[in-house]
């Protein structure tokens, strides 16, 4: 009798966890735990109305992500680099955990992530829409793009391009032949066409720039666009130098540590990549709408904008569009970087695009 109840009781038992398991679907996935990931900015808070480009698109990024999981990921945003310098975000993101998301800027990464870098070079492209996809689709495409991001233990999840640049001075001039001797802040394929004009590139913290030019430590700056107003350069410099024409745009990223990327569920982890993937469309779109506004605002700020003339314009792309990428690719390449293969097949993909 004992034995029969035994059985009985083990029988039931087994059917009851077999149905449990026949229930649930082969390879469902764990729920998401919730998670507040740190993210860290270099620039302040946006004001209302969304800010520059860059701002505007990040705020919207974010709360899309909290909105469409459902508030199983959400974000704490430390701006205006109060975690550490903006020069770290790669390391401070990847390595240290100081951050579990980060704004990654080329500029100030060069040789940490070169390749990346590497798309700055002067009159390469100097559309923001074509250099972004190209980045995207080199980075998708050859994997030693990708490689160079996960030596540094992060996941790019969407890249875009900085607003073409400004060269922000206090006096008018007609050629960059006029600032020899000059000190001007900026980094990238700026400060290799610069020391061909024998002027003095100089590098350091965006946020000390203003009180730089106000002191007179240095003569001006390359900036992007957009975010001249949000630091208030204007104020200091009232002459802009439209230098889109050489191209040199610095590609942002907004990057996640890798192991904190494993810990998303897969639905979840979807779920990112689909929003990441529609905000290069976004932030194009909001950057044009966004154009009126600017020129207003510099208009009613008394600014003086040039446009150096074609023939100068050619002349500073015959000084040097081929010697600034000669002289990358050889630096890129004594980095360990596959420098030449990256030039070539980036200019492949821009032309590609650019059709």
């Amino acid at each position: 009798m004992k034995k029969k109840t035994l059985g009985l009781v083990f029988g039931i038992c087994f059917i009851f966890v077999m149905v449990n398991f026949l229930a649930t679907p082969c390879g469902a996935e764990k729920e998401q735990k919730s998670m507040v990931l740190s993210y860290t900015l270099h620039w302040a808070p946006p004001p209302k109305g969304g800010g520059a480009n860059d701002q505007a698109s990040i705020v919207h990024w974010t709360k899309e992500i909290e909105r469409q999981t459902e508030g199983r990921i959400k974000f704490k945003i430390f701006y205006s680099s109060v975690l550490g310098k903006v020069t770290d975000f790669a390391k401070m993101v990847g390595g240290v955990g100081v951050a579990d998301v980060g704004n990654i800027i080329a500029a100030y990464t060069q040789w940490q992530l070169p390749l990346y870098a590497g798309t700055m070079n002067p009159f390469l492209t100097t559309g923001i829409d074509v250099q972004a996809r190209a980045i995207t689709k080199l980075y998708n495409e050859w994997a030693p793009m990708r490689d160079e991001w996960t030596k540094l233990n992060l996941k790019p999840l969407w890249f875009y391009v900085i607003d073409p640049y400004r060269l922000i001075i206090k006096k008018e001039i007609t050629s960059l032949d006029d600032l020899q001797g000059k000190k001007i802040w900026g980094g990238g394929g700026y400060a290799e066409v610069m020391k061909r004009y024998r002027i003095t590139p100089v590098f350091f913290p965006p946020s000390q720039v203003y009180e730089a030019m106000q002191k007179g430590t240095i003569d001006g700056l390359f900036f992007p666009y957009g975010p001249i107003s949000f630091f208030k350069f204007h104020e200091v410099g009232r002459v802009f130098i439209d230098m889109t024409f050489i191209g040199c745009q610095t590609p942002a990223a907004e990057a996640i540590n890798l192991d904190v990327w494993n810990k998303i569920s897969p639905a979840d982890q979807r779920t990112i990549e689909n929003i990441s993937a529609g905000m290069h469309d976004f932030f194009l779109d909001y950057t044009k709408k966004d154009e009126k506004r600017l020129a207003d605002f510099f208009k009613n700020e008394g600014v003086k904008v040039i446009t150096f003339s074609p023939e100068e314009q050619a002349r500073i792309r015959d000084r040097c569009a081929e010697e600034v990428v000669v002289d990358w690719v050889s630096k890129a390449e004594k980095q360990g970087a596959p420098a030449r293969e990256f030039m070539k097949r980036y200019k492949a993909i821009v032309k590609e695009l650019s059709e």
